[in-house]
């Protein structure tokens, strides 16, 4: 299994509004994104070069199309 950081569109309860996050999201072993994870994350890291290949990590977030969270699930955005 491995992870990345995704875009995931989100609903806000209250009013339905659409709004997007960054989270890491977990893949199976053939690829499929399967879970992620539901804190928000701070972009923090142990030294400035590390927090540097963070950043990196997650503008390549924006390469990738947006998944939502339908059911429980990871769905890509069409």
């Amino acid at each position: 299994m491995f992870w990345n950081y995704r875009v995931l569109k989100l609903k806000w309860p209250q009013s339905g509004s659409i709004y997007y996050e960054i989270h890491e999201v977990y893949y199976d072993e053939d690829g499929n994104p399967r879970s992620w994870a539901e804190s928000h994350n701070v972009l923090a890291d142990e030294g400035l070069e590390e927090l540097k290949e963070t950043y990196d990590y997650i503008r390549n977030a924006f390469e990738m199309p947006v998944l939502e969270i339908v059911d429980g699930k990871l769905i890509e955005v069409k």
